[in-house]
């Protein structure tokens, strides 16, 4: 027989299989919810969203900028525009990197930030950077430059261009071997002193180391002008005094001890017999004996210049200043310290057989 009483209200609380499957079925809905946004996280703008056509009416602005409702409040279906959407200031700020996100996105939803949106044009590199411009490098105005003063020959009234011995005189007056000239004349013919050719020797060679002895000469006082040179050419072997202990140094010198004076302090000798050398001059018997090698070596050594005739010595007359020029240039080319000069009046010793 059975129950006539009516079924209880009460129900039957779920069993743990239904429990499983709705917890399953909801991991599978939000699965596929979070797989949606992360394809595509545009979808979740609420402006892209599309309705059926039940709420395809136009919505009324709410008064509430939190909540959104249909027009017709006799609808029992909810859009998601009807959500209820956290307040502006519960939004956590965006960085400057990416687009700005909606400021209300749905409830519930999380919000996946966009990737930040490369520069579409990158900036140039830099390679070579152009140098910085300092004060030295900017472009100065052109200025007239200054001519450099140039300087003149040497010129001597009493020394043409043809004269015979001005290569040798200008040449010494460049290197201030002659240095007494002030008034221009050099006076070429003027005859040459003792103590005036120990000043040129003095000066081109006061680079020699003493080889003598100085010697207190009693007609050269300690404080006379010329003594330093007098000691220079007795020391390094240039030049002698006479006996009874004097240098003459106002004395005229003649040729031939100025020839004698440059082969001592050269240090030369005669290759082969003097007398055989001394051939080439024919006034050779007037050398006297105490310089007959001295003469042959600067012969041989081309120091003797002879003018007008260069066959003729002229041994013991005195010695003019052109001539001492001439001769103390060929000492100094000798010694390398000058080049040569070619003249017709440099003697040249003969080719004599062996």
């Amino acid at each position: 027989m059975s129950s006539s009483q009516p079924p209880s209200g009460e129900r039957n609380p779920l069993g743990l299989d239904e429990l499983i499957a709705i917890l399953v079925a909801f991991g599978t809905m939000g699965a596929i919810l979070f797989w949606v946004t992360g394809k595509n996280p545009d979808r979740l703008n609420a402006r892209n969203w599309q309705f059926p056509a039940v709420f395809s009416q136009p919505a009324v602005t709410p008064a509430s900028p939190g909540i959104l409702t249909p027009e017709s409040p006799s609808s029992d279906v909810r859009s998601p525009g009807t959500t209820l959407i956290p307040s502006k200031s519960d939004v956590a700020p965006v960085g400057p990197l990416g687009p700005i996100l909606p400021q209300n996105p749905p409830v519930g939803v999380i919000v996946v930030p966009p990737m930040p949106i490369a520069r579409s044009t990158p900036a140039p590199a830099i390679t070579n950077p152009a140098p910085a411009i300092t004060k030295a490098d900017k472009p100065k105005a052109d200025k007239p430059k200054a001519d450099k003063p140039k300087i003149a020959p040497v010129r001597f009234s009493d020394v043409p261009d043809k004269y015979w011995a001005r290569p040798f005189i200008v040449a010494l007056v460049d290197r201030k071997i002659f240095a007494e000239s002030t008034d221009s004349k050099f006076r070429p013919d003027e005859p040459m002193t003792r103590a005036e050719l120990a000043r040129l020797i003095q000066r081109m060679s006061d680079d020699k180391k003493p080889i003598r002895k100085p010697i207190d000469f009693k007609d050269v006082k300690d404080k006379s002008p010329v003594a330093p040179a007098i000691d220079h050419t007795v020391t390094t072997g240039y030049l002698k005094g006479y006996p009874n202990n004097e240098f003459r140094p106002e004395k005229q010198i003649p040729r031939v001890e100025v020839i004698a004076a440059l082969a001592s302090g050269l240090s030369l000798k005669p290759s082969t017999k003097a007398t055989k050398i001394l051939q080439v001059y024919t006034d050779r018997a007037k050398v006297p004996k105490w310089a007959v090698n001295k003469v042959a070596s600067a012969t041989e050594a081309g120091i003797v210049v002879n003018h007008p005739k260069r066959t003729l010595l002229q041994p013991n007359k005195t010695a003019t200043r052109a001539e001492v020029a001439a001769m103390v240039y060929q000492a100094m080319a000798k010694k390398g310290q000058v080049p040569a000069k070619s003249s017709k009046y440099v003697v040249k010793s003969l080719k004599l057989p062996k």
